[in-house]
């Protein structure tokens, strides 16, 4: 009880600070206090135009919507070519986020011959509705429910039953599609992970480190003189302290409810502009961001704001966007698309509905939908939440979210037979839009959608910045 009283008031303070700092700089930047200009209004109306349209196709895609039988309505993109039955990629974004940050794979050629691709808006992004809660429960079972139907849809009613599923996912969709790969691994025959944390992994690396620390450090109080102890401890803790002061937006997103509003809205949405501008992994001279032009700028926003007023009216679409996403337009829906961060999702417990539990099945038993993978990890023994589907994890070095001690240490434990770790060496955050990584996550996808012939460490040579580090 104490200890979560403890626990409360640090991310309470420690929230407040990270705040009071995000005001400072956009105070500092002059963005505190500006309103957007009617030049901005005018660009973001055009791009929300050109990507939300329901009666139009944007880069060649469609729109479409999947409606669950609790009656959720997610929005989602597809792409089919010449070969498209063959297989099915299902591509999962993450935060702030929505099918857009795809669009280079959505239009690659190379993937869709050999694939449908389909990707989707998480609950409460884009043109998708929004869920009554975000807990492991509510999440897992819409994205799994998405996913078999996409199936149904891809793999059984219009191919021949025979072709593989890939799901390939970013920030808060590579956390679910880490769970999935853990907890459902039926869903997918491998799962492409880019930058993201898996929990269970970061959190028992955390507890060592911790508990690693506090041995030493108590150690060290028996022989205050040995500074070379002292040093350790503090060694084996850094890595935490780094990651925190990584995270500290979190925190911020924790805050009562006014407060993280503010934290998102404030300074004509400064965090999410901010955002977008490290996303492209342009810098000025002084290495701060690089200021985007207005169209740029405008694109980079509507994925994250969806659909406009505009996009709620006549049309000539059969089907319209779901009303919750009508009611979060005039604010983005910041609120909204933070309450991943508060509710659960990450350590929560995940109690399968009966019909998830025997549609996982029926995938297992081939019948009706063979499930093609080998099975590789399914009667392998590993640490509490190992990952019993093949993945192929991603990560950026200079992802500015994450300590790479902590992402990757011991992460090979977690890892089935048939799963790599790529690391790209340039590479930030954003990778499915970095120019040369996104290069790097097409071929990922390739090789597998191609049948992985060779060696995934062969596929990549010819990118000088990026190391497979681990293939089991």
């Amino acid at each position: 009880m104490i200890s979560k009283i403890v626990w409360r008031a640090f991310t309470l303070l420690y929230g407040t600070l990270v705040l009071t700092l995000f005001t400072t700089f956009a105070l500092l930047d002059g963005s505190l206090f500006q309103r957007p200009t009617e030049k901005e209004k005018k660009e973001l109306a055009i791009a929300q135009q050109k990507f939300w349209d329901l009666s139009k196709s944007p880069l060649g895609l469609k729109h479409k919507f999947f409606t669950l039988k609790d009656g959720c309505k997610l929005h989602y993109v597809e792409k089919l070519g010449t070969n498209s039955s063959k297989n099915l990629t299902i591509f999962i974004h993450g935060f702030p986020d929505s099918w857009i940050l795809w669009q280079r794979l959505l239009t690659s050629s190379r993937l869709s011959q050999n694939s449908a691709l389909v990707a989707v808006d998480l609950p409460g992004y884009g043109g998708s509705d929004g869920l009554p809660n975000y807990s492991a429960n509510a999440v897992l079972e819409t994205m799994t429910a998405f996913i078999l139907g996409m199936r149904e849809e891809y793999i059984t009613s219009r191919g021949d039953g025979a072709g593989k599923v890939f799901v390939v996912s970013h920030d808060w969709g590579s956390i679910i599609g880490y769970r999935l790969a853990s907890e459902a691994s039926q869903l997918a025959d491998r799962f492409i992970i880019s930058c993201a944390v898996y929990p269970q992994q970061t959190y028992a690396t955390i507890k060592a480190h911790f508990a690693s620390s506090s041995k030493m450090l108590h150690t060290w109080t028996q022989r205050p003189f040995s500074v070379r102890l002292l040093k350790s401890a503090l060694k084996t803790i850094s890595p935490v302290l780094k990651q925190a002061s990584k995270s500290g937006y979190v925190f911020a997103f924790n805050l009562p409810s006014p407060l993280a509003n503010f934290c998102g809205r404030m300074g004509n949405m400064w965090l999410l502009r901010l955002m977008h501008r490290i996303a492209t992994g342009a810098t000025e001279p002084s290495g701060k961001p690089l200021l985007l032009g207005f169209t740029e700028a405008a694109e980079a926003m509507t994925a994250s704001l969806g659909p406009g007023p505009a996009q709620f009216g006549a049309s000539d679409a059969k089907e319209g966007y779901p009303d919750s996403v009508k009611r979060r337009a005039p604010t983005g829906g910041w609120l909204e698309k933070i309450r991943i961060y508060r509710e659960g999702l990450v350590l929560g417990q995940w109690e399968k509905s009966i019909e998830t539990i025997v549609r996982l099945s029926e995938i297992d038993r081939g019948s009706p939908h063979r499930r093609s993978s080998s099975g590789a990890g399914l009667f392998e023994n590993g640490p509490a939440g190992s990952l019993k589907a093949r993945a192929t994890v991603v990560y950026g070095k200079k992802d500015p979210a994450f300590e790479s001690k902590l992402t990757l240490e011991d992460i090979s434990d977690y890892l089935t037979k048939g799963s790599q770790v790529v690391v790209l060496n340039e590479a930030g955050h954003w990778v499915p839009i970095e120019k040369d990584s996104a290069e790097v996550l097409e071929e990922v996808v390739g090789w597998a959608l191609e049948g992985e012939e060779g060696s995934l460490k062969t596929r990549l040579e010819r990118f000088g910045t990026v190391k497979v580090t681990i293939d089991k």
